[in-house]
């Protein structure tokens, strides 16, 4: 698997000084049939266990992603909304309810 981060993403890292992202599944309750609902949920630590993941470590950042999360050949992690409200996103993972 290759992890793609794009120049925008190393900046917001390196604005921040944060070195790790966690790329791990949350899973939200649901009042409805579903049951629980499958969520990423990013990180700017290690994970508290680190056997439980894949690590990679692009342009000095550690990336660690949950073994559990199905994921396709390229993950790329990239930055959404503007000014003080930009967020990290994550795509080329799969999340099957």
């Amino acid at each position: 698997m290759k992890v793609d981060l794009g120049k925008q993403v190393l900046e917001y890292f390196s604005e921040r000084n944060q070195s790790e992202l966690t790329i791990e599944l949350e899973e939200i309750p649901s009042n409805c049939c579903l049951g629980r609902l499958p969520e990423l949920k990013l990180l700017d630590t290690p994970p508290s266990d680190p056997d439980q993941y894949r690590h990679f470590s692009v342009h000095g950042i550690g990336i660690h992603v949950s073994k559990i999360l199905r994921t396709q050949d390229t993950l790329k992690v990239f930055l959404s909304g503007f000014g003080p409200f930009k967020n990290l996103e994550v795509s080329g993972v799969n999340l099957i309810l």
